[in-house]
């Protein structure tokens, strides 16, 4: 990969860099007025030594030796309170920045579509918020002296000549010759840079997959698969890391060199010219003091401009994530949330996920309000995706999805999915208490509320029996709960919504045949005039529908009650007895 900074993502990345300069100016400027400030006094403390040196030793005016170290010190002080400055300041605006991009990468991520994270990696994300935002912090940090510094090597530049016209001509020939390099030595790291950026986010994925996954990995036996895994990726990240190593080795050497000769050549062209008399001893002392404090700047700015190129790489990965639009959005104009009871309309859905086959063919169906029914059909029939639809976590490609005779589409979708509540097949809690977790949907309900949608769930009782009772912190996912403990939580979080609409994706996947019954029983009453689309991965949850749809390669095969389509549907039978033999004639 060969990029540029004149790339066009490279510009992007330089453009977002610069754009929160400007946000953050007051902290910028501050910081860059505190480095002029630190970088004049710097400037004007050979010069003292100087005028020490040639007029109160050399000239013997001890009446001057006082005022003027006292001078010396009182430059020392300020020059102090300058970098003070300059370092709060700087930080202040790398950190703010760091934050404010971090904030709007998470609050982009949640405004993304499912089909965005089917498709990315949540290491890959981290990254953007890790390892990225650190290099771009690194570069505001380090701005304002960078921009210190090169007013330095003007300024230098001409106290040298001042001093010296010719001595100093020919040490300001350094400067020109360490920006050449420090532009060359950009050029040619852009690409490396990048490369590295995405081997650190790779490894995020993997680290990310390996701990998450670690139950998995280990009933499988394959830690070292994922060990293996991680080498591989730590190899990508060595080699990149050697390559940009390579060029910095190349490169570097001519930042210490090109100092290191124009000081030995000054020396040596200096000392002839005191003992002729062309110059004063203070003026060369001043003049040496000048190049031994122009080295570290020249180092430093030339670190800074080797970085840069990294930064604008890492910026530009940012770019592109808060670049990615969000494939479904709240409509122009929306309609308002219509009254009624939760009557919910297919009409010639047709879906297919980016790339793949259809998964929906034109489906027509009508759950009544107040009604439930059962989707069921074989792996890959479209039943959950058909589900999801509903609350808009897709869009149908064509047709339409109708929630009381208004097109989803047209709702805001804070509307729409406070009215519809979904219970996951793949249940996930967060790192907080039961209370918390049950209450995420709705954070202002009462303890009341709370213990009322967790005793409709079923999950009272376990609750109560916990040492902290609801106040009891789960584990990350909630690991540390059983799996229908945490089933019957995030049960209890989605009724506490109210919502008009209950989605049940194989809500009763994880519990004992006890539980399960003991919460059936409890849906029944929560589901009375409430609509419920049921996900049926099992045959004991269709006793819960009024009516079970039976969907096939994405079409609607037949519709009706549990018993009829037993009966006289043979292809029902069929997937019943895969989904549960033992209970498939039940």
């Amino acid at each position: 990969m060969t990029r540029a900074l004149s790339d066009p993502e490279t510009r992007l990345g330089l453009r977002l860099i610069v754009g929160k300069l400007f946000e953050y100016r007051r902290d910028a400027v501050a910081s860059v007025v505190s480095a002029l400030i630190w970088m004049g006094l710097v400037v004007a403390g050979p010069y003292l030594e100087k005028l020490i040196i040639d007029r109160a030793i050399v000239g013997r005016r001890q009446d001057l030796l006082l005022p003027l170290v006292g001078l010396l010190l009182v430059v020392g002080g300020v020059k102090a309170v300058g970098i003070g400055g300059r370092r709060w300041y700087a930080f202040r605006l790398s950190y703010r920045a760091e934050t404010d991009l971090r904030n709007r990468i998470f609050e982009h991520i949640q405004r993304l579509t499912f089909s965005f994270h089917d498709a990315t990696a949540t290491g890959e994300l981290m990254a953007r918020a890790s390892s990225d935002l650190s290099q771009v912090r690194l570069i505001y940090a380090m701005l304002p002296i960078t921009v210190a510094n090169v007013a330095m090597f003007v300024l230098v530049g001409g106290v040298l000549v001042a001093l010296d016209p010719v001595l100093g001509s020919l040490a300001d020939l350094a400067i020109p010759v360490m920006g050449i390099l420090a532009f060359v030595y950009a050029r040619r790291v852009i690409g490396t840079s990048f490369e590295l950026q995405q081997s650190l986010a790779r490894m995020s994925t993997v680290v990310e997959e390996g701990v998450s996954g670690i139950r998995v990995v280990k009933a499988f036996g394959a830690e070292a698969t994922e060990i293996d895994r991680v080498d591989r990726t730590s190899q990508q990240i060595f080699e990149a890391s050697m390559k940009l190593a390579g060029q910095r080795a190349a490169f570097l050497p001519g930042f210490e060199l090109v100092p290191a000769a124009a000081t030995a050549l000054v020396l040596w062209l200096g000392g002839l010219r005191v003992v002729d008399g062309a110059m004063t001893l203070g003026d060369f002392v001043a003049f040496t003091q000048y190049l031994v404090l122009l080295v570290f700047p020249l180092r430093l700015t030339g670190w800074f401009f080797a970085e840069l190129p990294r930064a604008a790489a890492a910026a530009a990965r940012v770019v592109q994530l808060l670049r990615t639009a969000p494939e479904i959005t709240d409509p122009d104009e929306p309609a308002e949330m219509p009254e009624g009871p939760g009557e919910i309309r297919f009409s010639r859905v047709e879906f297919s996920y980016p790339g793949g086959p259809p998964v929906l063919r034109g489906v027509d169906l009508v759950v009544p309000g107040g009604s439930s029914v059962a989707l069921v059909g074989g792996t890959g029939s479209g039943k959950t995706t058909l589900a999801y639809l509903i609350p808009r976590f897709y869009d149908p490609d064509r047709g339409a999805v109708l929630l009381d005779g208004v097109d989803v589409r047209r709702l805001r979708l804070d509307d729409l999915r406070r009215e519809v509540a979904l219970v996951f097949e793949d249940t996930f809690l967060f790192s907080a208490s039961i209370r918390d977790n049950i209450a995420f949907g709705n954070p202002d309900a009462s303890d009341d509320q709370i213990t009322l949608a967790a005793r409709l769930a079923g999950a009272h009782d376990f609750i109560s029996a916990l040492p902290d009772g609801y106040d009891t912190m789960v584990g990350e996912r909630g690991l540390s709960l059983s799996g229908g403990q945490r089933q019957r939580i995030a049960l209890a979080r989605a009724l506490l919504r109210d919502p008009r609409v209950l989605i049940l994706d194989d809500a009763t996947s994880s519990v004992d045949a006890a539980t399960e019954a003991e919460i059936r029983r409890n849906l029944k009453g929560v589901m009375r005039g409430r609509t419920t689309v049921i996900v049926a991965h099992r045959t004991s949850t269709l006793a819960l529908a009024d009516r079970v749809v039976l969907l096939e390669d994405g079409v609607v095969v037949a519709v009706g009650p549990h018993r009829r389509l037993l009966a006289e549907v043979p292809r029902y039978r069929e997937v019943l007895a895969e989904m549960d033999p033992e209970e498939a004639t039940a």
